[in-house]
C-alpha cells in the first residue's frame, strides 16, 4: 500500500485544515495516511485509529519559529519521511511547504505535492518579515514535483514569482442531503463564517449591517480571533450590537445555515473562500467583496476573472459581488437581497448545483491522481 504524509501547521478551525480532515477520512481507504503537524491541535473529525500523527514543533512555539528553525526541522522531518518509507507528501500552507521544500532540496526521494492557499504576495506585503518570506517561497518553491493551488487568480499571482504550471484544484465539500429547516418565526437573518482577523474584515460587514434601513434583520457571526473585542465594540459605537451576535469557532456550521437567509463575505483577499461553497449548498443565497481571488471564480465563472470590480454591485451567475472594502455597496446588495424575494428564490434554485461543482469525490481524485 503506497505511504501517503499530509502536512499542515495545525487543524485548528480554517478552511485548509478542514479540507485536510476531509483528504484524512477519504485517503485512508487507499492509502497509509500519516498526518504531520506543527503544533497538535485538532479541532477536526479525523480517523485518528487509522492514521500516524507526528507533531514537528510543539505547544508554544512563535509563529515563525518554522521558518527561523528550517535546518533543524527538515532533518526531523525528513528522517521521519524515510524512517517510515512515505511516497508521497502533500504539504499545505506557506511555512509547511518552505518546510517541506527544503526536505525536498537536501535529497529527499519521494513526490512532494504542495498546495498554494493564498495570495503570498498580497498576505506578505501586509506583514512583517513579508519581503522575507516572500523571497523563500522564490527560492524554494520550485523544488516541489507538482504546485496545486485552489484558485486561478493564485496561479496568476504565483507565476509572478517565477513559479509557473501551477495545477488549480478546487476545494472540495462533503455533499449531503440537509434537511429543511423548520424554524420559529426570525429576523432576517445574514450571516459570516470566517476568523476574526484584519483579512476577513468583519468590521466591513458590521458597518454595511448597520446602513441598511429598519431594524427587522440580524447578523451571525461564526468564528473565532483576536479582533472579538474591537468587533464587538464597532457594533456598539455604532448601535447595532443588540442585532449582531457573535458565536464563536462552530465545528457544524450546517445548522446555522440552515437557520439563515442569506451569506455575506467581507474579505480583502482569500484563497478560494470554501465556506462560500458550504453557503450554496445549504442552499443560501451569496453575497461577496470581488476580492483576489476565489469569490469570483465561484459566483460568477463565466466573467473576467482578471478584472475585480471597483463600484457597483454586480449580480453574478451564482451570487452578488461587490468591491472590496466599500460598505454602503455591500449594505446595498445585501438589501437588494433582503427585500426581494423573488430574487433570493432565483439564487436558491441554483445554489445547490452549484456547490455540486465542488464535490469531495471528485476533488479528492485530483489530489489522488497526483500521488
Amino acid at each position: 500500500m503506497k505511504k501517503v504524509a499530509i502536512m499542515i501547521t495545525s487543524l485548528r478551525g480554517g478552511g485548509a485544515e478542514r479540507i485536510v480532515s476531509y483528504l484524512l477520512r477519504e485517503g485512508c481507504r487507499k492509502y497509509e495516511m500519516h498526518l504531520i503537524l506543527l503544533q497538535q491541535e485538532i479541532e477536526y473529525e479525523i480517523p485518528r485509529e487509522e492514521i500516524k500523527i507526528l507533531e514537528l514543533e510543539g505547544a508554544g512555539a512563535s509563529k515563525f519559529s518554522s521558518i527561523f528553525r528550517l535546518k533543524a526541522l527538515s532533518r526531523k522531518l525528513r528522517a521521519y519521511l524515510e524512517e517510515h518509507k512515505i511516497d508521497t507528501l502533500l504539504s499545505l500552507l506557506n511555512r509547511p511547504n518552505l518546510l517541506a521544500c527544503r526536505v525536498k532540496k537536501s535529497g529527499w526521494q519521494g513526490k512532494l505535492i504542495i498546495s498554494e492557499r493564498v495570495d503570498t504576495i498580497a498576505y506578505y506585503r501586509t506583514i512583517r518579515f513579508g519581503w522575507y518570506m516572500i523571497r523563500l517561497v522564490r527560492k524554494y518553491y520550485p523544488y516541489a514535483d507538482e504546485v496545486t493551488v485552489i484558485s486561478k487568480g493564485i496561479a496568476r499571482s504565483l507565476a509572478k514569482l517565477g513559479i509557473a504550471n501551477c495545477r488549480v484544484i478546487y476545494n472540495p465539500i462533503y455533499i449531503t442531503i440537509l434537511a429543511n429547516a423548520v424554524t420559529a418565526p426570525r429576523p432576517f437573518t445574514f450571516i459570516n463564517v470566517a476568523r476574526l482577523e484584519p483579512q476577513k474584515n468583519q468590521a466591513l460587514l458590521i458597518r454595511a449591517f448597520a446602513l441598511l434601513p429598519g431594524t427587522e434583520s440580524r447578523l451571525l457571526i461564526l468564528g473565532k480571533g483576536h479582533l472579538l473585542a474591537d468587533l464587538q465594540q464597532l457594533a456598539r459605537d455604532l448601535g447595532v450590537n443588540d442585532r449582531v451576535q457573535f458565536t464563536g469557532f462552530q465545528t457544524d456550521i450546517q445548522a446555522y445555515l440552515a437557520q439563515s437567509d442569506c451569506f455575506v463575505f467581507s474579505s480583502d483577499y482569500e484563497g478560494l473562500g470554501n465556506v462560500i461553497i458550504e453557503a450554496l449548498q445549504a442552499g443560501l443565497p451569496v453575497i461577496s467583496t470581488d476580492c483576489p481571488y476565489g469569490p469570483r471564480e465561484i459566483l460568477a465563472p463565466d466573467t473576467d476573472t482578471d478584472t475585480l470590480m471597483k463600484e457597483g454591485v454586480e449580480r453574478g451567475a451564482f451570487g452578488f459581488l461587490t468591491p472590496v472594502g466599500k460598505a454602503e455597496y455591500l449594505s446595498a446588495a445585501m438589501q437588494q437581497l433582503m427585500e426581494d424575494t423573488s430574487l433570493r428564490d432565483a439564487y436558491r434554485l441554483k445554489a445547490v448545483p452549484r456547490s455540486h461543482d465542488f464535490d469531495i469525490n471528485v476533488i479528492s481524485k485530483k489530489y489522488f491522481d497526483l500521488f
